[in-house]
């Protein structure tokens, strides 16, 4: 029997698979750009984020229920659905092992600077691969209670900080030209685009006809909560000191405090960050692994995972260039990101749209 997650369930899981990369360096890299402004930057990004999550939406709901894989095999030949199976399998692989890295890299910068890098590599890789061993419906329902914790603690946060917010540093407002703040959304829309992975996620949905409305809602938390860091942290810190914090997120969050008694509440908020990232992980690993397996038609989905997650704890603990190691804060993906997570499913909807008049002929004569 195939799994079976919610709408909601699918909304946390596209919201968990953005998210918490965009909020921890991608704000910096906004105001550098478009100073004061990279909140409108910001809304540009979001109503992109919402037509992209409504062209992959539109996709997933021509799968009527079968893997994938499979459906584009038969939509649109089976080199092709083979070729874009093996293509995404590498791809989710891939980021997998540059979001270890850039997570073990923070870990080891705000918290476990003694800790030696391949150690927390291993324990991330490790809980990783036992958590995608209990299948789509565990990480689902992981992914909801973080989400439940996410709209419980950040609404707390923003409370607290509500003293120390100044809105008088985001004047004047559209001071920055056009071109910057254009260049400004860049970033964001590029890993907005991660909501493709709801083409994965459709056929285990319970209702696949509510794809569009996963996909738009889990755009939609996914850039809400990068405006709101982007506009917590311009009114806290101004558009000049902005730009020289590595993690944004945890710099706003690490001020908030209550009265003068209670101190560094900020491993609440940051903790559920944490949840988020893993979340984020075992997503991505498991497309890896569902796609590599249907591709190549691997019986066992177990051993391709251990397969790969001991591949993943090579490549992500060894010796990396250090313009790698920052990982998302230099964009270095997003080239990838684009390429894959939007022109790809772009070719998809022109084969599917060639395919369909075909499709429809041939059903015709059928006795």
């Amino acid at each position: 029997m195939k799994p079976a997650i919610s709408t909601t369930q699918t909304v946390a899981l596209i919201q968990s698979a953005i998210a918490p990369t965009m909020v921890l360096a991608i704000p910096s890299v906004m105001v550098s750009i478009a100073q004061h402004d990279a909140w409108i930057s910001g809304v540009i990004a979001g109503i992109v984020g919402l037509l992209m999550a409504l062209i992959i939406a539109a996709i997933s709901k021509a799968n009527k229920g079968q893997y994938f894989v499979e459906w584009l095999e038969g939509r649109l030949g089976k080199p092709i659905g083979i070729a874009i199976g093996i293509m995404l399998g590498i791809y989710y692989f891939n980021n997998f092992c540059v979001i270890v890295r850039v997570f073990a890299n923070f870990v080891s910068d705000m918290v476990l600077d003694e800790t030696p890098l391949f150690m927390l590599v291993g324990m991330m890789v490790v809980v990783t691969v036992f958590t995608v061993l209990q299948g789509i419906e565990a990480i689902a329902r992981s992914a909801f209670m973080v989400l439940l914790l996410i709209l419980i603690v950040v609404p707390v946060s923003v409370f607290i900080l509500y003293t120390d917010i100044d809105f008088k540093r985001l004047i004047p407002v559209f001071d920055t030209s056009a071109a910057r703040m254009a260049v400004a959304s860049l970033p964001p829309i590029a890993l907005l685009s991660e909501v493709s992975v709801l083409l994965i996620l459709t056929p285990f949905m319970k209702k696949p006809a509510s794809a569009i409305r996963a996909g738009l809602f889990g755009s939609l938390l996914s850039s809400s909560q990068l405006l709101l860091v982007i506009l917590l942290a311009l009114t806290i810190f101004g558009p000049q000191l902005v730009p020289m914090l590595s993690y944004t997120f945890v710099n706003v969050m690490a001020i908030v405090e209550v009265g003068e008694f209670l101190e560094r509440i900020e491993i609440f908020t940051v903790s559920v960050w944490f949840l988020t990232m893993y979340i984020k992980l075992t997503v991505f690993l498991f497309a890896g692994v569902h796609c590599l397996t249907h591709s190549l038609r691997l019986k066992s989905k177990h051993h391709v995972l251990l397969g790969l997650g001991l591949l993943a704890f090579v490549t992500s603990a060894g010796e990396w260039p250090r313009d790698l190691e920052s990982g998302y804060k230099n964009l270095a993906n997003m080239p990838q990101l684009l390429i894959i997570n939007v022109g790809l499913p772009i070719l998809i909807a022109l084969g599917l749209l060639v395919t369909r008049g075909k499709r429809k002929q041939g059903g015709k004569q059928r006795p």
